[in-house]
């Protein structure tokens, strides 16, 4: 199985270190959030002095190439790729520009080699009267068309009602994949969304063709339990043919927590 963790789970410092313990126990991605790569710098109002995550292409190439050369990883997926924009996707006045930084977030993945990039943003998809969940369709019919031109995926994640109101179960976020048919979509499996929501994975066999990248997470990003559905989860996966990603994603932590939950996940993935 291939085994990744994403890079919000410990400080900077400490990277060095997590990706020598990612090489022992056998990860070979390493999942990121653009901004705790490059963060933003200058005034976001003032498009003079402002440099956002997506504006230095060179430098993703260089670090790509830090990652590849000196660790032997790859970047399989990347998440909160709209962090710190305030637009909503059923608001008309804001599709433009968050369409338009999707795709700077899409070229950005092209050059790192990252085929899949992960579309939570519960703030930035709340439906509120008198929009309608269908209306959003044709956002994601149009983010689709983009990434696939850039040779990407847009990978839709369900997140549970305590954080947004559209698109919270499971089942939703591979009904719009499935109804659009889009090349540039498909489904982020989130373990935390299915907890926190009482589904069952084996309600979602059939589905998996649909999946690019999958979350093993805790509701509310807590670190990782261990748990039967770890398990049950690979089985799935061995047995359908997965060759995507399966990636850790823990809020911030310690260390050692860091190291613990490697070493655990590649037993239960091996």
């Amino acid at each position: 199985m291939n085994l990744a963790i994403s890079n919000i789970a410990w400080d900077r410092a400490d990277d060095e270190a997590v990706y020598t313990a990612m090489q022992q126990a056998g990860f070979t991605g390493l999942e990121i959030a653009p901004t705790r790569i490059f963060p933003p710098q200058g005034d976001p109002s003032d498009p003079d002095t402002y440099v956002g995550p997506y504006d230095n292409l060179s430098a993703a190439a260089l670090f790509g190439g830090y990652l590849l050369n000196r660790w032997g990883f790859t970047v399989p997926s990347m998440q909160s790729i709209w962090y710190g924009q305030t637009g909503n996707i059923f608001e008309p006045a804001d599709t433009e520009a968050l369409l338009d930084y999707t795709a700077q977030a899409f070229q950005f993945a092209h050059t790192l080699n990252c085929p899949s990039l992960v579309f939570g943003c519960p703030r930035n998809r709340s439906c509120n009267p008198p929009h309608t969940p269908a209306e959003a369709d044709a956002f994601f019919d149009h983010a689709g068309s983009l990434a696939e031109r850039y040779g990407v995926v847009l990978a839709i994640e369900a997140n549970p009602p305590v954080y947004t109101n559209y698109l919270n179960g499971t089942a939703d976020a591979f009904a719009l994949v499935k109804r659009l048919q889009n090349p540039g979509l498909a489904v982020n499996l989130d373990l935390s969304t299915i907890l926190s929501n009482g589904e069952k994975l084996r309600d979602f066999v059939e589905d998996i063709g649909y999946v690019s990248h999958i979350h093993i997470s805790e509701p509310d990003l807590a670190p990782i339990r261990k748990r039967p559905e770890h398990a049950e989860l690979a089985m799935l996966l061995k047995a359908v043919g997965y060759r995507g990603y399966v990636s850790v994603e823990m809020r911030r932590t310690t260390l050692d927590t860091v190291r613990r939950t490697l070493t655990y996940i590649a037993e239960v993935f091996a």
